[in-house]
């Protein structure tokens, strides 16, 4: 069965030699995100997760400078439905409100909308997402050897909930500090 990827993408403008800002409407995660920080296969434990990005937007993108991949079927995984398939690893920087840091991250159902600090990032990694909105900002990771490479960081995430109907009938319990 075909991913159906709707995501508008929009690029922000460059300042000097830094690359504008990616904006993403109506993304996908791919895969798992791991919000929570949780140590993976490959001992990594970084707040991550991958976005997918349309494919005809992603040579473009990788022109600028975005550590975009792309996986490719072979003839055997084609036949079988699997497609091409267009991605982005993004950094998750833990909040830090006192500071003004790291990536801010809002969850919205219905009219409550709900700021995510690190203690509920995790929330993230087991919700259904109606919609997600994010903005994206590239960082140069090692400017000496590989000038022009960047990878992203989530400079800002809003996820609208998937409503379920216990939620439509008494309401999100507990969200309005009762």
């Amino acid at each position: 069965m075909p991913i159906e990827i709707n995501t508008k993408v929009s690029l922000g403008p460059t300042h000097g030699k830094k690359i504008g800002n990616l904006i993403l409407e109506d993304a996908k995660f791919w895969g798992r995100p791991n919000f929570r920080g949780e140590t993976d296969q490959f001992n990594d434990n970084r707040r991550k997760f991958t976005v997918l990005i349309p494919n005809d937007v992603a040579d473009e993108l990788r022109k600028v400078g975005w550590n975009v991949k792309t996986e490719i079927p072979t003839k055997e995984q084609e036949a079988n439905g699997w497609q091409m398939l267009s991605h982005l690893r993004v950094m998750v920087d833990e909040p830090n409100l006192e500071k003004g840091t790291g990536s801010e991250v809002w969850i919205k159902q219905g009219d409550i909308d709900e700021r995510i600090l690190t203690e509920t990032l995790p929330v993230v990694d087991r919700s259904r997402f109606e919609q997600i909105d994010m903005e994206i900002r590239a960082w140069e990771y090692d400017p000496e050897n590989q000038p022009g490479k960047y990878n992203a960081r989530l400079e800002k995430f809003i996820g609208v909930l998937t409503p379920n109907r216990l939620d439509q009938k008494w309401g999100r319990l507990g969200a309005s500090g009762g």
